[in-house]
């Protein structure tokens, strides 16, 4: 566990400790954690130093009880939290992986404090003026059991996936916890939004940015990329055919490759 500003961040590490450091934000959603999210693409992603944290209100990371509910709050003190571990960690610059609502923390930090980002990539992104389905993540505790999980993660998925029953089991041991629950609730509640990323702001972004994005994703259509990449100075695309939202379960050999490839360029 590392403090980062008021909070606990629980950090994971893989790769090289001497490669070049990317940070890896995950998405939202009941019992999500970094872990989790991107165990499937780390072992392309080797000669990185991978940083994976869960956010705060997620995992293992601290559960504050003094954030205001609310999207809004909960973005702000989780972004603080994001930026306040680069300086525990005494890193003057980082690549970013973001996937969905990690891409929207991703975004904001790039606009933050820019000349601390190196290259960016968004997964399956949040943040657009696209809107999101979140039926099957707010609707989760209204049954939370094993069922309920996988049929959120089900929603997620555009293929048979081997092996996702441990993902299921994993992501259902940590939902169920009371302060895991409590932070989920407490950030989806009523109160003060959270900043949309749009045309009005994305072409401040001068970084070198790869939207990522399943054609098939339920969750959050693959439109958000594409205005991503319109609007974004220097933003490549990347659409994966029969791919829903989770495309580090879906493709991990081929994301990882990209997103290697993609960080690796000079």
């Amino acid at each position: 566990m590392l403090v980062s500003g008021p909070d606990t961040t629980r950090l994971a590490t893989t790769g090289a400790p001497d490669g070049p450091p990317v940070l890896f934000l995950h998405g939202t959603g009941p019992g999500a954690t970094g872990a989790l999210s991107f165990a499937p693409i780390l072992p392309a992603l080797g000669g990185f130093r991978c940083l994976v944290p869960d956010l705060v209100g997620f995992g293992n990371s601290g559960h504050p009880q003094d954030v205001p509910a609310g999207p809004g709050p909960w973005f702000a003190r989780r972004v603080d939290a994001a930026l306040a571990l680069l300086d525990t960690l005494g890193l003057d610059r980082v690549h970013l992986v973001g996937h969905s609502y990690g891409a929207r923390v991703a975004l904001e930090m790039t606009l933050r404090v820019p000349d601390r980002i190196c290259r960016v990539v968004l997964l399956a992104a949040g943040g657009t003026p696209v809107k999101a389905n979140l039926t099957t993540l707010t609707g989760f505790y209204g049954n939370p059991d094993e069922a309920g999980m996988r049929a959120l993660v089900d929603a997620q998925l555009s293929r048979p996936v081997p092996g996702i029953e441990r993902y299921v089991t994993e992501r259902l041991a940590t939902a169920v916890r009371p302060e895991v629950r409590r932070s989920f609730q407490a950030a989806m509640g009523g109160g003060d939004p959270m900043p949309t990323y749009d045309e009005t702001v994305l072409p401040d972004i001068s970084h070198a940015v790869l939207a990522v994005h399943g054609k098939n994703d339920a969750t959050i259509s693959a439109s958000a990329s594409l205005f991503l990449a319109e609007y974004l100075r220097r933003g490549e695309l990347h659409l994966f055919a029969g791919c829903g939202h989770l495309l580090q379960y879906e493709v991990p050999t081929r994301l990882g490759s990209l997103v290697h490839d993609f960080l690796a360029e000079p």
